[in-house]
């Protein structure tokens, strides 16, 4: 017993320090691809490489799923979440758009497309779905914060509605597992992604992660592997209320299955009852969670009226995703750098988080002496501390204004050289 619960706590405890269940949550943002693959994604890939055969297809669709979360990878084991914070609250359209306009082969492409599906994901699935739903779930925030709370308000139980969205869905069966029992796998475009975000922020990728190929493959190993795990947890955990909310469901029906070609699993097709692994990471879930993200599978059901505010905005983003890809198959494509978080554009000062980032991104710039700033990378720079009298949350810490503020008048210098 005892090496069973250690090899069930292992990746629980690789999680903690992970903010890997974010935006809607992993299989919330892989529906979206499942969504649109066949009456969108695969058209405009075939419209760009139209000799592509269907095996390229099938390869081309993991790196759909990879790109998907891309934005997420910072958050994953082995990540830095800077990555994460510069992806989702500088620059995050313009990140997007030199994936797709520096694709160059047919899975770079689909990779591109997939993180195009985060920005509509993220964007709808929080102005419209999680901002909104989480206050309803949780009252004591929604006394505290009113009808709209943020994840920087409350990161826990943020996460914590997320993911209660992802287990009804799959209680009821609106994720479909054979997609994701026929496909090869997450693939990640390592070329284009170091390229893109060299472009858009001015830095090497290494600089933030530093074994670059180690972080890759945790990030796809820990989407091949803790996505069933946590869906186990949930069965284990709250399979009454599933059963409530689904009756006649069973433990082989509910888990979340996938093959992978590097990392095959297949969880548990033989039992209807929590297997004694399972009731042992659940009970780790019940002790571990002041360590940090494992407290995320303590979650609330959410009642229909929430679940429906989720759905109207899966389905509004869904919407935007097409469009952005009809938009990008026609070159046309027009994306504001909205905060992710919010899905909005916001000003200096109105969120911390993004506050902090482009503190983080300057310094980064200024330790390589600004040698990888483009004139776009300055503009943005410069234009987000343009009112040097806006309430950021950088002010709180005066060292680390004063350093902005030598950085600025580097950056500045450079500028006129």
């Amino acid at each position: 017993m005892a090496a069973i619960g250690h090899r069930w706590a292992l990746p629980v405890l690789a999680f903690c320090a992970a903010r890997s269940l974010c935006a809607y949550s992993v299989l919330s943002h892989e529906a979206m691809i499942d969504a649109l693959w066949d009456t969108g994604l695969r058209a405009a890939l075939l419209a760009r490489f139209p000799n592509a055969t269907p095996a390229q297809l099938k390869e081309a669709h993991s790196y759909a799923y990879g790109g998907a979360v891309l934005q997420d990878m910072g958050y994953y084991p082995h990540g830095n979440g800077y990555f994460s914070d510069l992806t989702h609250y500088a620059r995050t359209a313009d990140f997007i758009e030199a994936l797709i306009h520096d694709s160059q082969t047919l899975d770079e492409y689909a990779f591109a497309l997939g993180a195009l599906s985060h920005y509509a994901g993220d964007n709808d699935g929080h102005r419209l779905g999680t901002n909104r739903a989480e206050p309803l779930v949780y009252r004591n925030l929604q006394k505290k914060f009113g009808d709209v709370v943020t994840y920087e308000d409350n990161p826990t139980d943020h996460l914590r509605t997320e993911y209660a969205f992802d287990v009804e869905q799959v209680a009821k069966g609106n994720y479909a597992p054979e997609a994701y029992h026929d496909f090869i796998g997450f693939n990640v475009s390592a070329a284009l992604l170091q390229r893109a975000f060299r472009e858009t922020y001015g830095f090497e990728l290494n600089r933030m992660l530093n074994d670059f190929d180690q972080a890759i493959g945790s990030y796809r190993h820990a989407l091949s592997t803790l996505i069933p795990l946590f869906t186990r947890v949930a069965w284990a955990d709250h399979q009454d209320q599933i059963r409530t909310s689904r009756p006649g469901i069973t433990r082989a029906r509910f888990l979340y299955v996938m093959r992978r070609s590097s990392y095959e699993r297949e969880w548990g097709k033989k039992y209807d009852r929590p297997t004694l692994a399972d009731r042992i990471l659940a009970f780790l879930v019940k002790i571990l969670p002041p360590i940090g993200r494992v407290s995320v599978l303590k979650f609330k059901p959410l009642g229909p009226g929430v679940e429906q505010i989720f759905m109207k905005s899966f389905d509004t983003a869904s919407a935007e995703y097409r469009s952005d890809v009809r938009g990008a198959r026609q070159n046309g494509l027009q994306l504001a750098n909205n905060n992710f978080d919010v899905g909005l554009v916001t000003k200096p000062g109105e969120y911390g988080l993004q506050d902090q980032t482009y503190a983080y991104w300057l310094d980064e710039l200024a330790a390589t002496g600004f040698a990888g700033v483009t004139p776009e990378i300055s503009k943005n720079i410069l234009a987000f501390y343009s009112d040097l009298n806006a309430p950021l949350s950088t002010k709180k810490h005066p060292k680390q204004w004063q350093q902005v503020l030598t950085e600025l008048n580097g950056l500045k210098a450079r500028q006129g050289d």
